[in-house]
């Protein structure tokens, strides 16, 4: 298989993974790394949001209101510096995360997936040594 294909496949896998997740837990992998962010305790702030789940400050900004909404999230105004916004986990984002913590999340097979994709991409290489191993 040639390695933009793979790379697509890989994409593929993801995509249904998240789906699945998505399904599953009512919320998206993005929200679910939202609320990991939060599950030590404390309030962050969006950029401390955004360096942990890894988007970009406006993604990050609809992520936090879609979780906001379904009550697992709470924003407060820092006391400090009332121009910055803290963000907490309710008892409800608390328990979402204890619910996921408990629950076979589906990794085994994903990563399956994916490296049945890395020892594909090996295998030829394998073969070519093999090949110059019989041609001087």
């Amino acid at each position: 298989m040639e390695p933009i294909c793979r790379i697509k496949e890989i994409y593929k896998a993801l995509y249904q993974f998240e789906k699945a997740f998505s399904e599953r837990h009512g919320i998206t992998i993005n929200e679910a790394m939202l609320l990991c962010c939060l599950k030590q305790g404390g309030a962050r702030t969006a950029g401390t949001l955004c360096d942990f789940v890894g988007l970009s400050g406006p993604r990050v900004s609809k992520v936090i209101t879609t979780v906001e909404r379904k009550g697992y999230l709470h924003r407060t105004i820092s006391p400090q510096d009332r121009r910055q916004m803290l963000f907490s986990l309710t008892e409800l984002g608390a328990e979402k995360i204890r619910q996921m913590q408990h629950e076979t999340l589906g990794f085994d097979e994903l990563f399956a997936q994916l490296k049945a994709f890395v020892v594909t991409e090996q295998e030829p290489e394998s073969e070519n040594q093999s090949h110059n191993h019989t041609n001087p």
